[in-house]
């Protein structure tokens, strides 16, 4: 089997500064993809958002209560941005594609 070879740069050069730019950038990518594929059929992203979703409907039942409502919004805020929300985030961004 016959393979063509990429040819890499010379070290230090503009070139090469922008074939390891984007070959990390690939790599990432690849790894990424690679990880959501594994944790969806473990079936991990169901058990997180199934968590995530019933923590967001408690806080967001009680944030109806004037005396607890601020606090309530920050826990919602909170759930938001852990690695659960960004793991669902990053889920439905390969659902548009």
């Amino acid at each position: 089997m016959n393979r063509d070879t990429i040819q890499v740069p010379e070290k230090g050069t503009y070139k090469w500064q922008l074939f390891n730019y984007w070959s990390d950038e690939f790599r990432q990518t690849q790894a990424d993809h690679s990880a959501y594929i594994a944790l969806n059929f473990a079936g991990a992203l169901d058990a997180c958002r199934n968590k995530l979703h019933k923590l967001i409907q408690h806080h967001r039942q009680q944030a109806t209560k004037a005396t607890a409502c601020e606090r309530h919004n920050r826990a919602i805020e909170r759930l938001q941005n852990t690695m659960s929300g960004a793991a669902m985030a990053y889920e439905s961004g390969f659902r548009r594609h």
